[in-house]
């Protein structure tokens, strides 16, 4: 049997963070598994750009909020909205995007986390209600499932149980896309600086690390807060704060050759998030050879290892004192984390994503044969 899947990119229409990039690459590396692409009620050979994507986006996000407001709408009430359009068992990039498809066991499902569920304050109410119904479709349906962290897998796990056909981990990797080529300097920024890469949003802990900064007393040894990313939840009081904060530089989406400019003068990477699936930014960071504050005992952790440092989220004076200690480390201790680091970078790079994807995929296609 030919190992053949759809792929479902609905996500592609309105999401350029990591989770977007990672999923890309993924139907890029794959191309012989993916003939078809789907991306909501459309399929494409090519990805839809500029005002096509916008609005396929617009009308997808339109009926994701029709969805959202009836109140007692169940999955079964889903199920009947739902059609199968190709015989072709479907890898769904993201699990918001079950909801308006039929659902079968012999699909797969990539949890990036379970966030909306556990963590409701730190998402949209339209957001929150349809990742109910999605997790919901998915504990009756019981596809196959797939996670970027261990942190991912149990927590899924604890809400929604185990008896699905597999629930594999696949670990993400180091993008390197930034790593080589010429750089420019943003205007405005000058060393030193401490660097947050992240959606400003309010899952990235953003308010805390602003106050901390100031704590910290860097500023006023002329030291610098820069925060490059797009808007996401809550942005725009992050951005209130931030314009009050003295020493707050906020950048917005940078290009490539700014950002690799930013990896490359920054004097130490803040992500203490809140909440992650996996600690991708933190890991690249630690690939241009930054020092990454994270979240302790997280999945930022987990993805980043022993090299990170790690700090009490919920802390400000505790993410302060990591602030100055990426200043203040001495070369010995930041040598020491920057090898585990790079033996960390080394093992997760998109060569074994894509071999442990192809695996999956080709081993689950001769399991249905």
């Amino acid at each position: 049997m030919t190992n053949a899947y759809v792929a479902d990119f609905s996500l592609a229409l309105i999401n350029r963070t990591g989770a977007y990039y990672i999923c890309r690459d993924l139907i890029r590396g794959l191309l012989d598994l993916f003939p078809r692409i789907r991306y909501w009620r459309f399929f494409r050979k090519h990805e839809p750009v500029g005002i096509t994507r916008k609005v396929l986006g617009w009308a997808m996000l339109m009926e994701l909020r029709r969805l959202a407001q009836e109140d007692r709408l169940t999955p079964e009430d889903v199920a009947r909205c739902c059609s199968r359009a190709t015989a072709l068992p479907t890898v769904y990039l993201d699990p918001l995007y079950v909801l308006r498809n039929e659902l079968r066991p012999d699909d797969i499902v990539l949890c990036h986390d379970v966030g909306p569920i556990t963590h409701p304050h730190l998402y949209d109410h339209d957001s929150v209600t349809l990742y109910k119904l999605a997790y919901r479709k998915i504990q009756v349906e019981r596809p196959g499932m797939v996670f970027v962290s261990e942190t991912s897998r149990r927590e899924f796990s604890h809400l929604y149980g185990s008896d699905y056909p597999f629930m594999d981990v696949i670990p993400l990797y180091a993008r390197n896309t930034t790593g080589a080529g010429p750089d420019h300097q943003p205007a405005g920024i000058e060393p030193p600086f401490l660097l947050t890469v992240a959606a400003i949003e309010r899952r990235k802990n953003l308010d805390r690390c602003v106050a901390a900064f100031i704590r910290s007393g860097l500023f006023r040894e002329g030291f610098s807060y820069v925060l490059c990313g797009p808007r996401g939840y809550a942005a725009e009081e992050i951005l209130n704060l931030a314009e009050t904060t003295p020493g707050i530089q906020v950048l917005g989406y940078v290009p490539d050759e700014e950002l690799r400019w930013l990896y490359r003068n920054a004097s130490g990477f803040v992500l203490p998030s809140l909440l992650e699936g996996v600690g991708l930014t933190a890991l690249e960071a630690g690939a241009h050879g930054l020092i990454p504050l994270v979240s302790a005992d997280s999945a930022q952790t987990e993805a980043v290892g022993e090299g990170a440092l790690g700090v009490d989220p919920l802390s400000v004076s505790s993410i302060a004192e990591g602030m100055v200690k990426l200043v203040r480390m001495d070369n010995e201790e930041r040598e020491h984390r920057l090898q585990l680091i790079r033996r960390r970078v080394g093992m997760l790079t998109l060569n074994r994503f894509l071999m442990r994807w192809r695996s999956l995929l080709a081993g689950k296609q001769e399991i249905a044969a």
